[in-house]
């Protein structure tokens, strides 16, 4: 367990630095980043190498309003995804899990997952989606101010997935 929290913070603090965001920070509101290892998922059509679609992370947007007096924050995150087909064909429908993750420091404070709705039109190889979640509280410790916190933005994957995603980089071919 702590081999696992101590490789999700070392991946958040390349999300930080690798990760699409786009954080208000006026106001010094937590940082929001995707997760790199986690910010594509290819699914492959059963019992094949074939991919079926890829989704992607494309963009994380952020704002919150700091509530001084009551130690906390409340944020809004909004998410971009992208997804891919290799060939055009029939309309088809899919949902994919994300998470929102809430960190401070080295704590996953918490963790939080959402599904998303996408669909291709017939003969497209090629949809944008978007998702938000809003009203994610933080309650910020005394010593603390709200821009020591962060929001990591992820796709759900099985072990299977991430490990493919390390092995083809963060853009599969």
């Amino acid at each position: 367990m702590l081999r696992n929290t101590v490789r999700f913070l070392a991946l958040a603090a390349a999300a930080a630095v690798l990760g699409g965001c786009s954080t208000t920070t006026e106001n010094n509101c937590p940082l929001a980043s995707a997760l790199v290892d986690t910010s594509s998922l290819t699914m492959f059509a059963a019992g094949t190498t074939r991919p079926l679609y890829t989704v992607q992370v494309a963009k994380v947007d952020s704002d919150c309003s700091i509530h001084k007096y009551e130690h906390t924050v409340s944020t809004d995150v909004d998410i971009s995804f992208t997804a891919t087909r290799p060939t055009s064909g029939s309309a088809a429908e899919y949902n994919v899990i994300y998470f929102v993750a809430t960190t401070q420091s080295s704590r996953i404070l918490a963790k939080r997952r959402f599904r998303a709705h996408f669909r291709f039109e017939p003969e497209e190889t090629t949809t944008t989606f978007t998702a938000s979640v809003d009203s994610n509280e933080i309650t910020v410790e005394k010593s603390k101010k709200a821009y020591d916190y962060a929001l990591l933005v992820g796709l759900q994957l099985t072990k299977d997935q991430l490990e493919y995603n390390r092995t083809v980089g963060r853009y599969p071919k």
